[in-house]
């Protein structure tokens, strides 16, 4: 039986990476690594910051989860959850917020529609 290789859409960053500059992305991306400079993702992503990850810089989403540490500001067009792990310094402007008993969010909140902002 042949083997059967399937794509995904799914990106990694691991543990150990840092990238500096402008990060685009679509569909999904999981960074476990350090990411300073820009991140933008298309309509529909999601970016989901594992624990250990590390972003320096501003975000655009759809949907942003963060279980590791943001210092720079988020606008996502649907929604932000900050998990007990998590930690964000920075504006977030999204029409939901979610935050974790334990989470650290340190700056302003605008709960309205990220579509006309991002």
């Amino acid at each position: 039986m042949p083997l059967e290789i399937r794509e995904s859409a799914i990106n990694v960053i691991s543990e150990g990476t840092r990238i500096e500059g402008k990060v685009v992305f679509e569909e999904i991306c999981r960074v476990y690594g350090t990411l300073t400079g820009e991140v933008q993702a298309a309509d529909g992503s999601t970016l989901i910051l594992a624990e250990p990850a590390v972003v320096e810089g501003n975000i655009r989403a759809d949907v942003l989860i963060v279980d590791g540490y943001v210092r720079g500001d988020i606008t996502a067009r649907t929604r932000v959850e900050i998990s007990s792990t998590g930690r964000v310094i920075g504006n977030i402007t999204a029409p939901s917020l979610k935050l974790e008993f334990g989470s650290y969010f340190e700056g302003a909140c605008a709960m309205e529609s990220g579509r006309d902002q991002a």
